[in-house]
């Protein structure tokens, strides 16, 4: 086949042709009306040159028209104008590179700080506020056992029983007469305990903290949270408020505690149960004084009962209008019997040597209407009488016991064989000067020696106005009706502790690593109204005053906050008939 170079050359300037029409057709160009250059013109010449026919020309057109409809189709919204709307809004539409890189900055440092403060900086780290909150707690089961001497008297009235259910008949003569329930004295006793303890702490802010703590625990007893096991054939525990309080701490030496909170006194449990917590507002100071030596103390004031507001609403006595004399009503409710203790407590401490820490206390507790009254004459036949209430709402064992009722049994036909129905009171007035002492001495991390001991004397005890109303404690034969009045003021202890970790299991914080360990031994006298019973140590004796003996025991570290222990305790009443226990625990606890 023979080339043309002609004919070739006319192709290659129709392609170019053809192509650049195309393209000025599918531009923007095309659209407009103001162009410099019109493409349809341009095309058009190109026709009348013989460049392209006319069917190629109209053939172009329609693509580059169906090309500029797609385009626009896919074309992104315009860009809002600059300027500002009716509602406020201001529209940018150009931000310099500058601006752009100092906004950015901008944001990383707001999202820097928000991360920090709220844990999400770095992957697994939780947010602030679960920091400010710390769970702690321990559960401890416990093997007990009783052992009573054979010797033991069998006569003690169970008055906790007696004032926590239907007042006892002590009238013997009366028909139908039933005695009141006693106190177990001979027969041994064992038994498996659990104590489960869960407490959370919130720090509010740097000087306010929240702690709340659920406890177990079968009854309302104010000194144990003990759970014996199976002791409802086997089921579902009770589980307690222990602990609610708000604490405030507007500077660094001063405290102010309100609600329900651990003991803010420095006291042993030879006044108060380790385990006993307490209700009301409290403040503690303290501060150093010179080198070595600090001063502390602690104000207080503790409800330990409020009335019921309806309080002899039913079957009250009538009240007599005294200028009628006509009945103006019945069922009045009686006034009421709240009861406080208000309590103060100085102290020092010091450090004469780095390895020796002594610490002395005084403290001064009253206990306000906690004692006992006869009542207002009371007909025999009433369900109240005016001084119901002061019966105790808690009570161990120890405390001398008064009758409150004052019957009247005008209208009987034979008084004598009516029933006396009466609740028990204490007989005394509790007005408690304590004195408390400790020396410690480290003589490494490893191991240290602690000599402590309290004295308590009961300032509003007077034997004479006990021994006029007294029904027990009276002496050797314990004769709950006739003999002297046996009881006493004054109790003391004294204990002596080794080892490395000194309050291993007892009052107080403490932290154990594996191979801790203490051990101890104490002898203690505690006579009857010395101090309230129902705060008192629950176990020692069978709990409460009127005892006297030795305790012994030991503490080992068999994990981190894991340990074993064991105590022994033997113990006697010191007035009325003999009764001895002794009481051996075995403690596995663990606390977090």
């Amino acid at each position: 086949m023979t080339k043309v170079p002609g004919q070739t050359g006319r192709l290659k300037s129709l392609l170019l042709a053809a192509s650049a029409g195309a393209a000025l057709l599918g531009s923007p160009a095309f659209a407009q009306d103001d162009a410099g250059i019109d493409p349809r013109q341009l095309i058009e010449q190109m026709v009348a040159e013989n460049i392209i026919t006319r069917e190629q020309a109209d053939r172009m057109i329609s693509n580059a028209r169906a090309a500029t409809v797609q385009a626009r189709a896919q074309a992104p919204a315009p860009l809002p104008q600059p300027g500002v709307a009716a509602d406020g809004t201001q529209t940018v539409t150009y931000v310099s590179p500058v601006v752009r890189e100092q906004i950015a900055q901008h944001v990383r440092a707001e999202l820097g700080t928000q991360a920090q403060a709220e844990g999400w900086a770095r992957p697994g780290e939780t947010p602030e506020w679960t920091r400010r909150i710390q769970l702690y707690g321990d559960v401890r089961v416990r093997g007990e056992a009783r052992r009573y001497d054979d010797a033991n008297g069998d006569i003690f009235w169970d008055y906790g029983a007696i004032n926590g259910g239907q007042p006892q008949n002590v009238n013997a003569s009366s028909t139908g007469y039933i005695d009141a329930p006693f106190l177990n004295t001979l027969e041994d006793r064992q038994r498996f305990r659990l104590r489960a303890r869960l407490g959370v702490k919130a720090q509010i802010t740097d000087w306010i903290t929240a702690d709340i703590r659920l406890a177990t625990g079968a009854s309302s007893s104010p000194v144990s949270t003990n759970q014996t096991m199976g002791a409802d054939g086997s089921g579902k525990y009770h589980l307690w408020l222990d602990r609610a309080s708000i604490r405030l701490a507007p500077t660094e030496n001063v405290a102010l505690e309100f609600g329900r909170f651990a003991n803010p006194l420095w006291t042993s449990d030879l006044v108060f149960d380790n385990d006993m917590n307490f209700d009301g507002v409290a403040i503690s100071g303290q501060g150093a004084v010179a080198n070595g030596v600090r001063l502390f103390g602690t104000l207080g004031a503790f409800p330990v009962f409020n009335t019921d507001l309806n309080f002899g609403t039913r079957n009250a006595p009538t009240i007599i209008d005294p200028e009628t004399g006509g009945e103006i009503g019945t069922g009045r409710p009686f006034k009421s019997e709240d009861r406080y203790l208000f309590a103060a407590q100085a102290g020092v401490e010091f450090n004469p040597t780095e390895q020796l820490n002594v610490k002395l206390a005084g403290g001064y507790y009253h206990f306000d209407n906690i004692a006992g009254r006869l009542s207002e004459p009371c007909y025999w036949t009433e369900l109240v009488c005016s001084t119901d209430a002061l019966r105790p709402a808690f009570q161990q064992h120890g405390n001398t016991m008064m009758a409150l009722r004052d019957p009247l049994y005008t209208g009987s036909p034979n008084p004598e064989l009516e029933p006396d129905n009466q609740y028990f009171g204490l007989a005394s007035k509790f007005e408690l000067l304590h004195i408390r002492a400790q020396a410690e001495y480290r003589a490494n991390e490893r191991f240290g020696v602690r000599l402590e001991g309290d004295f308590v004397k009961n300032l509003g005890w007077d034997r004479d106005v006990i021994s006029a109303v007294a029904w027990n404690n009276l002496g050797p034969n314990g004769d709950t009706y006739n003999g002297g009045y046996d009881g006493g003021d004054t109790g003391w202890q004294a204990r002596l502790t080794v080892g490395s970790v000194m309050n291993l299991n007892l009052a107080g914080d403490w932290q154990a690593k594996r191979g801790d360990w203490n051990a101890w031994v104490a002898y203690r006298r505690l006579e009857s109204d010395a101090v309230v019973d129902a705060f008192a140590d629950s176990d020692f004796h069978i709990g409460g005053t009127n005892n006297r003996g030795w305790q012994i025991g030991g503490n080992y570290a068999i994990a981190r906050n894991t340990i074993l222990g064991f105590r022994w305790l033997s113990a006697e009443e010191i007035a009325s008939a003999p009764f001895s226990v002794d009481r051996g625990f075995i403690d596995l606890m663990t606390r977090f």
